[in-house]
C-alpha cells in the first residue's frame, strides 16, 4: 500500500508538473500569437491579424492584451457592434478591456454606456496606456454629452497626464467647436499639427473645418496628409473610409468628376472581414427593417462577395432588389436560393410579385403551387397562390378552393372573402357575392375596406335599402363610434346628397375621442371638390395633413387645390409651420420639392437635408434627394453652370452608385462641357452588368455621336437596341436614319418601334405625321389618337388629331379642337383649326372670332389670312 501511495504521489507530481508545463507553453504560444497579430496589422493585413489575435485569446483567454488587438482591429473596420458583443462578455473578468469597449461605445454615440463602463472597471495604476485611453475617452463622451462641469474637470486631469499635451489641445478645439468658436478651434488645431504634423484626428478635423469654409485647396492638402498616415489594409478601416469621404467631397467640389468617383466606388466595393460578416448582415436586415434599402444592399453585396453561396445572405438581397423595383435581380436570386418547402411567406410572396411584375405569370403561379403543395398548412402561401390564381383567370375554381382552405385554417382573413366575392361578379352570381362580403362584415365590422367592399356591391345591385338597413343596424351595434356616422356620409356623398354628407362628416368630426378623423376630412375634401370649392377643400386637407404628417397621398391631392388657386406662397408657409412642429420627414421633403418646382434650388436643398436627417437618411428620402439634385442639375446645365451641375449629379451618384440614370447625367454633363475624355473614363469605371448593359452601349453612342462618329455612334445604338429595345435607343436610330436622308430605313424602323412598344408616345406621332404627309388620313388618325394615351393634354396632338378628323369629316373634329383650344388659347395655328372647322360646320359667326384673333397674331401666314377672308364671304354671302 505505502509503494502504491508513492507510485500514485509521483504521478500526481508528474501530471502537475506536466500542466504547468503546458500552461506557460500556452503562454508562450499566446504570446507569439499576439505579437503576430501586431506584425501583420502593422503590414497592413488585418485578416491574419484576427486569426492571430484569436488564436492568442483561445490560449490566454484571461490575456487583456489579446482581447484587446482583436478588438482594435474590429473598431477600426466599424464591427463596433461585434467588439461589445466580445468584451462585455469578458470585461468583468479582465477588466484591462474596458478602454477598447468603452471606445466602442463612444463610436456608437452610446456615451453614457462608454462613462459607466470606465467608472465601473476604472484603469489601474499600474496600467499607463489604459489610464491615458480612459482618460481621453472620458474628456470625448462628455464634450459630446455636453456636461461642461464634467468635460472641463476630465479635460484637466488628461492635461496633467504625460505626454498629452497634442491630443489635449485636439480636445480643447472640439470643445471649442462645441461652443461655436471655430476661429479659435481652427488656430488650436493648426497649433496641434504645427508641433505633430502626424495627428490624424486634428489633420482630418481640419480638413474638415476647410471644406465647410469653401477651402477645397487647404481641405485637400489636411487630408491628404491624413490620408498617408492610414496604412492601406485588406479590409477598409474607418478611418481610411472617413479619409476618402470627406476627399470624394473635396473632388466634387473642384470638378475632378473622375478621382472623386474612383473614390465612391472605392469605398462602395469595400469588402468586409469574413469573421464579422454576421454582424453586418444583422446591420443589413436593421436597414432592410427600416427602409433604408440602398445602404442594405451595399452591405448585402459585399457580403456575397465573400460569401455566395450563402443563402440568408441572398435571400434579403432578394428581397431588398424587389423593394427597389429591380425584379430581374431578384428573380435571379430567389430562383437560384430560396426553398419553397421552407421560405418564409413574405420571401415567397415577394419572388412570386417579383416574376408578375416581370410579366413571368406562368413562372410565379408554377412557383406558389409548388410552394402550397409543400406547405399545404401555411395559410398565407395558400391565400397568395388563390389570390394569384384568380388575378390570372377571375373566375378559376382552383383559387377560390384554395382561398377557401386558407380561410379555414386562418378565419381571421376575412378581406379574402373580398376576392372571392369578385369571383363570384365575375360568374354572374352577385348573390353569393353578397354573401361572402355579409360573412366577412360580421365577422370584421369594423374592417373599413370590408365595409366599404360590402356596401358599394350592395349599391352597384341595386340594393339600396339594405345597405341603408346595415348602416342602420351598425349604428345600432356601435352608437358611440364615429364609423357609423362617416359611414352615412360616404353613403350620401355615393349618392351626390352633398348636403348630407356633409352633415354626417362634421357629424363624426364631432364624436369624443375620434381617432379616425383623417375618414372624415377626407370625405369632407370630396364633397367640396365635387362642387367646386377648392378653397373649403384644401382646409380639409390641411386637417388632415395635420392629424398624420406622414400621410404622403394627402400632400399630393393638397398640392393639386393649392395650385388650381394659385397658392404656392401659402403652401410654402404652411409646410414651413408644420416642419417646425413635427418630427417626421415628409413635411421637410415635400417641401423641398415644392420649392425645386418653383425653381427655388438653394432653399428646396435647405428643407431636403432636414429631410434626409429626420428620416435617418432612409431609401425613399435618399431617392428624391437624388432626383432633386439631378433635376437641379439639368436647371444648371441649361444656365451654362456646367461646373455646378456635375457637383449635383455626383451627390446623385454617389447615393446610388450602381443607377445607371445618374450616371448618365454625369456623362452627359462632361460631354456638354467638351470633356469626352472624362465622360469615357466614367463609363469604363461603371460596373456592367446584364441589367445596365444596353443603358451603357447607348451611352458609348451618345459619346461617339458627341465626338462627331456617327457611324460608330450608329452601331453601339443598335447593339444598344438588340440587347434591350429602349425608347431612347429607338430614337437615336431614327434620328441617324433621317441624318444620313435614309427616310425609308427611318420610316421601316419606326414600324418596328412600334411593335416593340405598342403605346410609344413618340413613335405613335412620327407616324401620325409621316401619314399626314403622305395624306394617309386614317393611319395618322390613328398615329395621333394612340400617341394621346400617353399625353392626353397635348394640344399639338388634339390640333393635328381636330384637323386629321376634319379631313376624314368625323363629327369629332369640333370637339377636339375645341379641347386644343382650351389648353393653348393664344396659339395661332389652334386658333386657326378651331374657327375653321366651326365655320365649315355652320358655325359661320363664332368661328370668324377665332379666325381674327389667328390673324392678328400671325399676319405672315398666308393660309390663316385666306380661312379668314373665306370665312367672311361666307358669312357675306349668307
Amino acid at each position: 500500500m505505502k509503494k502504491i501511495a508513492q507510485i500514485a504521489a509521483i504521478t500526481l507530481g508528474v501530471a502537475l508538473i506536466g500542466c504547468g508545463e503546458d500552461k506557460s507553453k500556452n503562454a508562450e504560444t499566446a504570446l507569439r500569437h499576439q505579437n503576430s497579430a501586431k506584425v501583420y496589422q502593422q503590414q497592413g493585413q488585418l485578416r491574419a491579424a484576427m486569426l492571430e489575435a484569436r488564436n492568442a485569446i483561445q490560449l490566454a483567454p484571461d490575456s487583456a492584451d489579446a482581447y484587446i488587438s482583436l478588438a482594435r482591429i474590429l473598431n477600426d473596420t466599424g464591427a463596433h457592434a461585434s467588439a461589445i458583443s466580445m468584451l462585455e462578455s469578458v470585461v468583468k473578468d479582465v477588466p484591462g478591456v474596458s478602454g477598447e469597449l468603452a471606445k466602442a461605445h463612444v463610436a456608437l454615440k452610446k456615451y453614457r454606456t462608454a462613462l459607466d463602463v470606465m467608472q465601473t472597471y476604472p484603469a489601474a495604476s499600474d496600467n499607463p496606456a489604459l489610464q491615458y485611453q480612459q482618460a481621453y475617452l472620458t474628456v470625448k463622451a462628455n464634450v459630446a454629452l455636453g456636461e461642461k462641469d464634467a468635460y472641463t474637470k476630465a479635460l484637466e486631469t488628461f492635461k496633467a497626464m504625460p505626454d498629452s499635451s497634442a491630443d489635449a489641445q485636439y480636445l480643447e478645439a472640439t470643445v471649442m467647436l462645441a461652443q461655436g468658436q471655430t476661429e479659435n478651434a481652427m488656430q488650436l488645431l493648426q497649433q496641434v499639427v504645427a508641433q505633430n504634423d502626424q495627428h490624424f484626428e486634428a489633420l482630418v478635423l481640419l480638413g474638415n473645418l476647410s471644406l465647410y469654409d469653401n477651402k477645397l485647396t487647404a481641405a485637400e492638402e489636411y487630408l491628404t496628409k491624413a490620408l498617408a498616415l492610414v496604412p492601406s489594409t485588406d479590409v477598409i478601416t474607418l478611418d481610411r473610409a472617413k479619409v476618402l469621404t470627406q476627399l470624394t467631397e473635396v473632388l466634387i467640389q473642384q470638378g475632378r468628376t473622375s478621382e472623386a468617383y474612383t473614390y465612391q466606388k472605392l469605398l462602395a466595393d469595400a469588402n468586409p472581414e469574413r469573421n464579422i460578416a454576421q454582424q453586418k448582415f444583422n446591420d443589413a436586415m436593421e436597414l432592410y427593417q427600416q427602409g433604408k434599402f440602398n445602404d442594405a444592399e451595399k452591405l448585402l453585396k459585399e457580403l456575397r462577395k465573400d460569401f455566395p453561396d450563402d443563402k440568408n445572405t441572398a435571400t434579403l438581397l432578394g428581397m431588398v432588389e424587389f423593394q427597389q423595383g429591380a425584379d430581374q435581380n431578384a428573380i435571379d436570386l430567389f430562383d437560384q436560393f430560396i426553398d419553397p418547402e421552407t421560405a418564409a411567406p413574405s420571401v415567397i410572396q415577394a419572388a412570386a410579385l417579383a416574376k408578375f411584375r416581370s410579366n413571368q405569370m406562368d413562372d410565379a403561379i408554377a412557383l406558389l403551387k409548388n410552394a402550397a403543395e409543400r406547405q399545404p398548412n401555411n395559410a398565407l402561401i395558400l391565400a397568395t397562390y388563390g389570390l394569384a390564381l384568380l388575378d390570372r383567370d377571375p373566375t378559376s375554381v382552383e383559387g377560390a378552393t384554395v382561398l377557401e382552405k386558407s380561410l379555414a385554417l386562418e378565419p381571421g382573413q376575412q378581406r379574402i372573402r373580398i376576392a372571392l366575392a369578385k369571383r363570384y361578379i365575375a360568374i354572374d352570381q352577385p348573390e353569393q357575392a353578397i354573401a361572402q362580403l355579409q360573412k366577412a362584415f360580421e365577422e370584421q365590422p369594423m374592417d373599413l375596406l370590408v365595409q366599404q367592399t360590402y356596401f358599394k356591391t350592395l349599391l352597384a345591385n341595386d340594393q339600396e335599402k339594405r345597405a341603408e338597413e346595415v348602416l342602420k343596424t351598425f349604428q345600432q351595434q356601435y352608437p358611440e363610434s364615429p364609423r357609423g356616422a362617416f359611414l352615412q356620409g360616404w353613403f350620401a356623398l355615393y349618392k351626390k346628397d352633398y348636403k348630407t354628407a356633409e352633415k354626417f362628416f362634421e357629424q363624426a368630426l364631432s364624436v369624443k375621442g375620434n381617432n379616425e378623423k383623417q375618414l372624415s376630412f377626407a370625405g369632407l375634401a370630396q364633397v367640396y371638390n365635387e362642387q367646386n370649392e377648392p378653397h373649403k377643400a384644401v382646409v380639409a386637407w390641411q386637417s388632415i395633413i395635420e392629424l398624420d404628417p406622414k400621410n404622403l397621398n394627402s400632400y399630393r391631392l393638397w398640392l393639386v387645390q393649392m395650385a388650381r388657386l394659385d397658392r404656392a406662397k401659402e403652401a410654402i408657409s404652411f409646410l414651413e409651420n408644420l416642419e417646425s412642429t413635427s418630427g417626421e420627414w415628409q413635411p421637410s421633403a415635400v417641401l423641398a420639392q415644392l420649392l425645386s418646382s418653383q425653381r427655388q434650388n438653394q432653399q428646396a436643398l435647405v428643407h431636403l437635408d432636414r429631410a434626409l436627417e429626420k428620416s435617418n437618411n432612409a431609401q425613399n428620402v435618399q431617392q428624391i434627394a437624388a432626383n432633386l439634385y439631378t433635376a437641379y442639375a439639368g436647371e444648371l446645365m441649361t444656365a451654362n453652370k456646367i461646373d455646378e451641375a456635375r457637383n449635383y449629379l455626383l451627390k446623385a451618384s454617389a447615393l446610388f452608385p450602381d443607377n445607371i440614370t445618374y450616371l448618365a447625367g454625369l456623362v452627359e454633363t462632361e460631354i456638354a462641357a467638351g470633356n469626352t475624355a472624362e465622360a469615357q473614363k466614367l463609363l469604363d469605371q461603371f460596373e456592367k452588368s446584364k441589367q445596365n448593359e444596353a443603358g451603357l452601349l447607348y451611352l458609348q453612342g451618345m459619346l461617339r455621336a458627341a465626338e462627331g462618329k456617327a457611324p460608330e455612334a450608329f452601331e453601339f445604338y443598335q447593339q444598344s437596341w438588340q440587347s434591350k429595345p429602349t425608347e431612347l435607343a429607338a430614337d437615336a436610330i431614327y434620328k441617324h436614319h433621317l441624318a444620313q436622308n435614309n427616310k425609308a430605313q427611318a420610316e421601316s424602323f419606326v414600324a418596328e418601334w412600334l411593335e416593340k412598344f405598342p403605346q410609344s408616345y413618340r413613335a405613335s406621332l412620327l407616324k401620325a405625321l409621316d401619314a399626314q404627309d403622305k395624306n394617309d388620313i386614317p393611319v395618322a388618325i390613328e398615329g395621333y389618337e394612340s400617341a394621346l394615351k400617353r399625353a392626353p393634354d397635348s394640344p399639338v396632338l388634339l390640333n393635328n388629331l381636330a384637323w386629321s378628323y376634319y379631313l376624314q369629316k368625323d363629327p369629332r373634329a369640333e370637339e377636339t379642337a375645341k379641347r386644343a383650344y382650351e389648353l393653348a388659347p393664344n396659339a395661332p395655328a389652334i386658333l386657326d383649326t378651331y374657327g375653321w372647322i366651326l365655320v365649315e360646320s355652320g358655325k359661320v359667326s363664332e368661328g370668324i372670332v377665332y379666325l381674327e384673333r389667328a390673324a392678328n397674331l400671325a399676319k405672315d401666314n398666308a393660309e390663316i389670312q385666306q380661312h379668314l377672308e373665306a370665312a367672311r364671304k361666307k358669312l357675306n354671302s349668307n
